[in-house]
Formats: structure tokens, C-alpha cells, sequence
């Protein structure tokens, strides 16, 4: 069942649930199997560093290891700073409910590389204002967190004339222009140019 949001817009609450959009959903998509020669599915195994043993799928997995050489659960570590200060941490989007107040322009928008696409979904009323402003090209930003994290992702909410809500959930892309100050000037040395485009039919 797909999971949900909580937006906030004026005096009104709702409930989103999300649909992820990937390539499969828009083009499809096909399965490879692999046989041996009886026609058997063939599974994935992973050869050790021995160079003779094994691993059979689901047979590794990753771990934490300490200073000290001992195993370490997950919920032992806690983020810190490159001071060594723990970071505090924030709360998972589905567990708070997101105030659509921030908006961004579309060359703001722009700027991201979108890296998710949701299609929103709600069986309760929305604001007729909010609908009518993201119908008309109104984008709202705010912050998004799958899970409890130390850093979010910025998202944005859009919407279609034919009443379709889309989230995106992106990052700021990193586009460098280079260029030059002054036009470079090439100087051709003509007799040099005469002598390279000389052909000696003899060197055949």
C-alpha cells in the first residue's frame, strides 16, 4: 500500500498517498532468465577471494565494525561532524505534517535534477484555492525524508491544468560554464602551411 503524506495549505489538512513513477511504469520493461543446459534457472552466486568457494545469493551482508575490532549494531552509531559533534537528527516527512507555505519560480525549479517522481493521490477535499493555483503553474517547495536522516531533500509540488498533483524530489544540479575572457588569436605561418599541404607522389 503506498505510503502518505500530510500537507498543511491555509487552515486545511490532507492526506497524499504517494505512487512512484519509474521507467517500468512508463515503458515497461523485460525479465532475463538464465537456464542451464536441462532448462534449470540458473541463480546468483558470488566466488569468494579463495577463487574456489561459493557464496550462494542472500548468503553475505554488510556490517559495522568498531575501532576496537568488535561488531557494532546499527542503532549504536550516531552522526557526528567532522568536529566529532553528534548532528542532530530529523524527522521522517511521513511522520510530520509539511506547511506548503515556499514557493519557487520554474528557472528555480529548473535548477534541479529531479531524481524521483511521485504521482499524488488523495480521496479527501483540497483547498479549491490550492488546487486552482498549482493548475495554473503555482509550485510549492519544501523539504522531504524517506526516513529519519541528519539532511533533506529538496522536493517540489506541481500541478497540471487537468488536475493532476506531482511531487518531485531532486538536487541542485552542478552545471559549470567556461569560457573565455578574450578570444584566443591563432597566427598561421603561410610558408610552413605551403609546405605541409605539398604532396610528393614519389614517397609512394
Amino acid at each position: 500500500m503506498p505510503r502518505a503524506l500530510k500537507f498543511k495549505y491555509g487552515g486545511s489538512e490532507f492526506e497524499c498517498e504517494l505512487n512512484k513513477i519509474d521507467r517500468r511504469k512508463l515503458y515497461g520493461s523485460v525479465d532475463v532468465e538464465t537456464r542451464d543446459m536441462d532448462g534449470n534457472r540458473c541463480g546468483l552466486a558470488t566466488l569468494a577471494n579463495d577463487g574456489k568457494t561459493l557464496i550462494p545469493y542472500g548468503g553475505t551482508a554488510l556490517g559495522y565494525i568498531g575501532a576496537d575490532g568488535e561488531w557494532v549494531e546499527r542503532s549504536e552509531l550516531k552522526p557526528v561532524d567532522l568536529s566529532g559533534n553528534e548532528l542532530p537528527m530529523l524527522s521522517s516527512s511521513f511522520d510530520i505534517t509539511i506547511e506548503l507555505e515556499k514557493t519557487a519560480t520554474l528557472e528555480e525549479f529548473l535548477n534541479y535534477s529531479s531524481r524521483l517522481v511521485y504521482l499524488l493521490g488523495t480521496d479527501e477535499e483540497m483547498d479549491p484555492v490550492l488546487v486552482k493555483e498549482l493548475a495554473a503553474g503555482k509550485i510549492f517547495q519544501f523539504e522531504f525524508l524517506y526516513r529519519d536522516g541528519i539532511s533533506a531533500d529538496p522536493a517540489f509540488m506541481i500541478g497540471t491544468p487537468d488536475g493532476l498533483i506531482w511531487m518531485m524530489v531532486g538536487k541542485p544540479s552542478s552545471i559549470d560554464y567556461v569560457g573565455l575572457d578574450q578570444a584566443a588569436v591563432c597566427f598561421v605561418d603561410e610558408e610552413e602551411d605551403e609546405q605541409v599541404n605539398e604532396f610528393d607522389f614519389e614517397m609512394l
